[in-house]
Order: C-alpha cells, then structure tokens, then sequence
C-alpha cells in the first residue's frame, strides 16, 4: 500500500567532490539530515536538483544512494523529468525499483523548453504519461505545466490511475487553488513553499523548496497541521530573511553554501551550465549574519 505523501519534500541539491563528480557520501548525509531535522519526505533528481546536466546513470545513482541512506524512514518521492519519454520512462522504472515511493514528471517540452514553457498539445502530454506509466506501479505526481488546465487534468485521471498528485507552480497561487477547489477530492496538490502558510490554507497537503531551514519548513507544516496556524506563520517569518538571500543571490549555489555551513557537502560546485559560480565570502557572511538573526539551530 503506497504511502500517502504531504508536508516538507526538498528537492534536494545534487553534491559534487572537489572533481566535479556527484559525491554519493554527501547525497547519503544529505538524507540523514532532514530525517534528523523532521522532513516529511524528500525529492532527489528535481530541477533545483540540475537533474537536466546530469547523465541518466548520475541519476540512477542518486536515487539508489537516498532510498538506501533513508532506509523507508520517510516517503522518497523521485524527479523522472527527461528530454523524451523513452528517458523518462526508464528513470521511473529504475525509480520504483530502487524503492521509490512516487515519482514526478513533467513533459519533454517543457524540461527542455525555457522559462516561456511553450505549449504542447494535450494529447502528446497524455501519451507521454501514459507511456511513462506503463508497468508502473508506484503513485505519480504530475508536475504542472503552463499549458495545462483543469479539464486536462481531469482527463489525464480518467486515463492514468497512477496520477494522484499534482506539483503546482506556474503561478502565484491562482492555478493551485483552482485546482484544489475543482480536483482536490480526487488528488493531491503540492505548491513551491514560496508563500508556504498561504499554500497550506489554499488547501495544499505539501510544498517542494529547497534543503535550506529544513528543520523551520519541516516545524511549519507539523504546527499548520496541529490547528496552530499563528506559530506556523511566525516560524515561517522567522525562516523569510534566509528565503530571500537564496532566492536572490544564485539559488542552486546559495543552497550549496548554506549546505556547506551545515557540514553536509564538501562544495558549493554546481554543473557549467548551471551558470559560472557567482557567490563569494561576503555572501557568505550575510548568510551567517541571516543565520544568527533567526536564532538557530536548529535552522
């Protein structure tokens, strides 16, 4: 019986070794620490996670290495995004054999396409999830798409039993709660964690941010739930200042830096052609400055 997912799910950043090569070890304290800072679950091999610059083998690899360091203490739910379908196909039947509890796709187009997210037909996005799904037992989170719509949705349910979660992101919050109010009785719905508290009171069961303040992300779900909705905003604004630096300086190194702090990666190293390294030693010291301000840890 597929374990049902909700709160704080991470997409976890990819490490690398002082040789550019993804560093399993790091992957594995990785995991031990957001089991050990409360997350609900976690996600490997997303976007934030630069799966697009990693090799199919690198990915399986990840997923292999947190499925086992997890040891089915939290619900591992795996980004199988790839350039075509026959990919994505073959990293969610690697996904489930691993011991994956869902997996998340999004369509060719789109994880190829640009931040304009250009239009793919509906009935060449049901055929990619239904070819994904063949043989597939496991729950599969549909990451959303510009291009589609409720109606789309409610098609792709009728065709796909495996679809019970939806991944919204395309907007500031108006999709997501559409969608919750139109599909909220038959899936699932995860939101970004930009406007976390909010998410949860439109009615989202789990948000997909990054692996910083995971034990803040992880507390503000666990108290939204308890009924105690003013802690669970006060801890998220306590978390914002921290936010906002990763966001707005180079958010995959910010992640990594932050990471660094921690004890859990050996470099802030991300992929060429995630862009060249940007952050420097007065980033670094802003972050520590953002740190103490909040009080931690735990972070």
């Amino acid at each position: 019986m597929p374990r049902k997912l909700a709160g704080y799910y991470p997409i976890m950043a990819t490490a690398y070794d002082r040789e550019g090569q993804v560093d399993l070890a790091a992957m594995r304290r990785l995991t031990e620490y957001l089991i050990a800072n409360g997350a609900q679950g976690m996600s490997p091999n997303g976007g934030d996670s630069e799966a697009r610059y990693l090799s199919a083998e690198e990915r399986m690899r990840i997923v292999d290495a947190v499925v086992e360091a997890n040891a089915g203490r939290t619900p591992v739910l795996v980004g199988c995004s790839a350039p075509t379908t026959k990919e994505s196909a073959l990293l969610c039947r690697q996904a489930q054999r691993a011991g994956a509890d869902a997996v998340f796709v999004m369509p060719p187009a789109n994880w190829q396409g640009t931040l304009l997210e250009p239009a793919v037909p509906a009935e060449e996005m049901l055929a990619h999830y239904e070819r994904i799904c063949e043989g597939l037992d496991i729950p599969l989170m549909v990451h959303a798409t510009k291009a589609m719509d409720i109606p789309f949705m409610e098609r792709l349910m009728e065709r796909i039993p495996n679809v019970q979660y939806i991944k919204e992101e395309t907007t500031h919050g108006s999709k997501l709660r559409q969608y919750v109010q139109a599909l909220g009785d038959r899936v699932t719905i995860f939101g970004p964690g930009l406007h976390y508290p909010a998410e949860l009171e439109w009615g989202a069961m789990g948000v997909m941010p990054s692996c910083c303040a995971s034990y803040a992300h992880a507390r503000v779900f666990d108290l939204w739930q308890a009924g105690r909705h003013d802690e669970a905003r006060r801890m998220w604004n306590r978390m914002l200042p921290l936010v906002f630096w990763r966001w707005h300086t180079a958010s995959q190194e910010a992640g990594k830096v932050f990471l660094m702090h921690m004890g859990i990666f050996q470099t802030a190293y991300t992929r060429p052609k995630m862009g060249t390294l940007a952050l420097d030693e007065a980033d670094r010291q802003e972050m520590l400055r953002i740190l103490e301000a909040m009080g931690g840890p735990p972070y």
